[in-house]
């Protein structure tokens, strides 16, 4: 029987219990049975923090979510060429680290250079992805965030800007980093773009809580 002892690589050797257990189940296939109730919330509460970072997971899935984590865990392994399984693993690592903050602190800063890692890697496989890379420098900034490595956190945010000028989010994320390395001034011009972003962009939604108070202080161009 296939076990996740010799399935897995070096980036999940520190992985919680959590995804430990998971990944048993997944390589033993259909020798271990239906995911119980547990594994099955664990999985689709883990998949969907990992959609909300940016993460290329099929919507809806095609089987259940401790098979679709597993396999998006092990893509690398699998295909070590595809930029997609790297920076689906990267922003795993990186929500493994925040999900179980209170671990040691050595292997919390393993876990988080481990994403770094592999996000750099799906960059660099496949550098005209524009989309894709996207995805990879706000993981990457996010990590940089975590390791409190604010001015990494601003370069990548600053990488993700100029592909895409036009995304407000990226320049909020861009004037987060700033302000999280201290540079106020920056950060408060920052804002300025992002809201003259968000109007061009036709004011989506799900920013409009986000820029309610910049609406206010600011003048409608």
């Amino acid at each position: 029987m296939t076990t996740a002892a010799n399935m897995t690589s070096r980036f999940l050797e520190d992985a919680p219990s959590e995804i430990k257990d998971l990944l048993d189940w997944y390589c033993a296939g259909q020798e271990q049975g239906p995911p119980a109730r547990q594994l099955n919330e664990f999985a689709a509460q883990f998949l969907g923090a990992m959609h909300e970072d940016g993460a290329l997971i099929p919507t809806p899935p095609a089987v259940s979510a401790p098979h679709m984590l597993g396999l998006i865990l092990l893509h690398h392994l699998r295909n070590p060429g595809n930029t997609g399984a790297w920076l689906n693993l990267g922003l795993a690592l990186r929500r493994m680290a925040l999900y179980r903050s209170g671990d040691p602190e050595h292997i919390r800063k393993r876990r988080l250079l481990y994403a770094l890692d592999a996000l750099k890697r799906s960059r660099e496989l496949d550098p005209e992805n524009t989309g894709k890379n996207i995805r990879a420098s706000i993981g990457e900034a996010f990590t940089y965030h975590q390791l409190a490595l604010y001015e990494d956190e601003v370069r990548c945010c600053a990488r993700a800007l100029e592909a895409d000028r036009s995304d407000p989010k990226l320049w909020l994320f861009y004037g987060f980093a700033l302000d999280a390395a201290g540079r106020k001034t920056e950060a408060l011009s920052v804002m300025d773009c992002a809201h003259e972003a968000y109007l061009s962009a036709g004011e989506p939604n799900e920013l409009r809580d986000v820029f309610a108070g910049v609406q206010t202080a600011m003048p409608r161009h």
